[in-house]
């Protein structure tokens, strides 16, 4: 008997671990210096919101471990699936290990919220974004049949975004949060170039025609595929989110949230 009680001593023991370690949520009397708190009643509420934003990008430069937010630069996805069944560009495209640069020099221009609908729009800018990574895509474009996979080299410039969150209250443990409950995401970008290295048509004419077709086409191709990558970048960016929103109670940066 002895011995089961100290199996399940040791066991529990290192239940408690695990679970502070995932569960890393602040007191709701919590200041953290990566917090901007906000007031509802404030009436430059929107820019007050936009000043908490933009005081966070040193922070997530660097990932907060104390609520378990990981760096953003390089920002690193494992998986993104996008699809396209409508217009000239018709594609399934699967990519992976995909590493980002250039997310974390985001500055936020402007914010427009209803924060009795837990609703926040926001418009973010960007100088320049770099991805790798692998990828995997088949489909038609222009009615001719594509089929590709190998690795990948992406890059654009001036972006510009629109990010339309919807958010829902949730309570843990008799403490209020904001969940992200849809992210919308839409956006404009200058100068994409891209290079892949295709190892299905590798060192032939086809692989090499379809870098010269990417570049030459850049602007329609995104233009055809942008709903379905703003999908898969809210579905992405709506969990990233939430790492976040539910690890801080709304108290902490709405001061006067009752």
């Amino acid at each position: 008997m002895k011995i089961v009680l100290n199996f399940i001593s040791i066991v529990l023991l290192f239940l408690c671990l695990y679970l502070q370690n995932t569960e890393a949520v602040l007191s709701v009397n919590a200041t953290p210096e990566y917090v901007h708190p906000c007031r509802k009643s404030d009436p430059e509420l929107n820019e007050c919101i936009k000043a908490t934003l933009n005081h966070l990008r040193p922070y997530v430069l660097q990932g907060i471990p104390e609520i378990n937010v990981p760096s953003i630069e390089p920002l690193i996805i494992q998986k993104m699936q996008m699809e396209n069944g409508h217009g000239p560009v018709k594609m399934r495209g699967i990519f992976s290990n995909m590493t980002i640069h250039g997310g974390g020099n985001y500055t936020i221009l402007s914010v427009k919220s209803d924060l009795n609908k837990y609703r926040v729009d926001f418009g973010i800018h960007l100088p320049y974004i770099e991805v790798t990574g692998n990828y995997d895509v088949n489909g038609n474009v222009l009615l001719l049949p594509v089929r590709s996979r190998g690795e990948f080299w992406a890059s654009f410039t001036n972006v510009t975004a629109v990010a339309k969150l919807y958010g829902i209250e949730v309570t843990k443990d008799g403490v209020k949060f904001m969940k992200t409950d849809r992210l919308g995401i839409g956006f404009k970008l200058q100068k994409p170039l891209f290079r892949i290295k295709d190892v299905i048509n590798r060192n032939n004419v086809i692989g090499e025609a379809m870098n010269v077709f990417l570049n030459e086409n850049a602007n329609e191709i995104i233009e055809e595929m942008k709903p379905a990558a703003s999908q898969a970048i809210g579905k992405h960016f709506k969990n990233f989110l939430n790492t976040a929103f539910l690890q801080i109670p709304l108290k902490v940066w709405l001061k006067d949230y009752e």
